[in-house]
């Protein structure tokens, strides 16, 4: 086979691998964005969670305006393990709903440019 061949391939691959790679950004971008826009809206929402080992994770809950931190596992009841600072979570959300709303810009000011590209 040619060098050219090999090097179709190898372009063709990459470009496949950029676009699976930016779906993925755009599905996490946007998974995220629908979590802190319905956080608002509900009454028990889960804002975040953390694997802390193959059987054991953390999750800071909203339930109606106060905020929790749980403690679960497989094998293990949900317990409270601390009810988190309203302040520190509102800003924390501010600062998660700044960034999103810069990537959208980002994305958006990035789609102009390609659809002005002749």
């Amino acid at each position: 086979m040619t060098s050219g061949f090999w090097i179709n391939y190898f372009v063709a691959l990459l470009v496949v691998a950029l676009m699976l790679g930016g779906l993925y950004a755009v599905v996490r971008g946007l998974a995220r964005g629908r979590v802190l826009a319905s956080a608002d809206r509900r009454l028990v929402s889960v804002l975040e969670s953390t694997m802390l080992s193959q059987h054991g994770s953390v999750h800071v809950v909203k339930v109606g305006t106060r905020y929790f931190l749980l403690g679960g596992g497989s094998h293990a009841s949900p317990a409270a393990l601390a009810e988190l600072p309203a302040e520190e979570i509102e800003a924390w959300l501010a600062e998660q709903r700044t960034m999103l709303d810069a990537q959208r810009a980002s994305l958006l000011g990035a789609f102009k440019a390609l659809r002005r590209k002749p």
